[in-house]
């Protein structure tokens, strides 16, 4: 059964973390502060992890299985073909990247993080949570 409280909350926050990624990535890096890295790093984190959320809820919706980590959903979603190989390589990474964040933050490259930001490498989460919606939405 579908949570719609769950999904809109989850379309607000990605929403919102994605607007703060868009006004970043049109400025130039080198004028970023301390402070703006490290609230693009949190925004990322943020904004990474609700899509986990949301590939765990598709997984979990259209093919009633549940799945405890994001690697999981992930490979369910290609095996199921709701992922080209391509995009399931680059979400690999992306994932890899947030566990970055998360658990080895001494070692994060700032260079990486502008990369990311200013080349819109995120956008490629906004794209599938889009589509994943509109296949709720047919459920």
């Amino acid at each position: 059964m579908r949570d719609i409280a769950y999904e809109r909350a989850l379309s607000r926050h990605q929403r919102d973390m994605l607007d703060m990624l868009n006004q970043y990535s049109q400025q130039d890096p080198n004028q970023w502060s301390r402070h703006d890295l490290f609230a693009i790093q949190r925004v990322l984190q943020i904004y990474i992890e609700s899509f986990i959320g949301m590939a765990r809820y598709v997984v979990q919706q259209k093919y009633q299985l549940t799945v405890s980590q994001s690697r999981e959903a992930i490979d369910e979603l290609k095996n199921r073909a709701d992922l080209e190989p391509l995009q399931h390589q680059q979400l690999l990474k992306i994932i890899g990247f947030r566990n970055i964040l998360v658990h080895d933050y001494l070692t994060l490259d700032d260079a990486i993080v502008a990369a990311i930001v200013t080349q819109q490498h995120y956008r490629l989460l906004d794209s599938l949570t889009s589509k994943w919606r509109h296949e709720l939405d047919r459920l």
